[in-house]
């Protein structure tokens, strides 16, 4: 199975050693799409844990569980960054998520910020930037990738496992 974040490695190669704790991520494009998958997986408590304490203490896990059970998320690329300053121990990763809701396709665009703290590297923020949701129509290709009509197509294939 081809891990959720659509590198091409399979998932246990990929991101299910750092939602497992089994690693660590060595770099912040590494938390991102580990991030990812884990919203794809719902997978409430990787997301907080990974989030810097200051955002912790600001939100909890269950903030994020209506949103993640009401969408599917379908691919996850990443886009070169802007020019900016480099600073240790600081890190951003430029990418766009799609996902399903209802019968509305939904995408954003985000410049993370992240930032190692301890030896872990954790998401600080990010400016997000939301593009116009597209209707789907019943006939047409379901944006999961399955090559199924979207009518008949319940439930979506996860990210990145769309049919060969």
């Amino acid at each position: 199975m081809h891990c959720y974040c659509g590198s091409d490695l399979p998932f246990s190669a990929c991101c299910q050693p750092y939602l497992s704790n089994q690693q660590q991520p060595e770099n912040c494009e590494q938390l991102m799409r580990s991030r990812y998958s884990a919203f794809c997986l719902q997978h409430l408590t990787y997301l907080h844990q990974t989030c810097s304490h200051e955002l912790q203490a600001e939100q909890a896990p269950e903030q994020m569980r209506e949103f993640v059970a009401q969408v599917h998320f379908t691919r996850l690329q990443i886009l070169p960054l802007p020019a900016m300053a480099s600073i240790e121990d600081e890190g951003h990763v430029h990418f766009q998520v799609w996902y399903l809701q209802g019968n509305q396709l939904h995408s954003f665009r985000e410049l993370s910020r992240f930032s190692r703290q301890q030896g872990r590297w954790l998401y600080q923020s990010g400016t997000l930037a939301e593009l116009p949701a597209q209707k789907v129509g019943r006939n047409d290709p379901c944006p999961c990738g399955s090559g199924r009509k979207f009518k008949s197509c319940q439930p979506h294939l996860l990210s990145a496992q769309a049919a060969a």
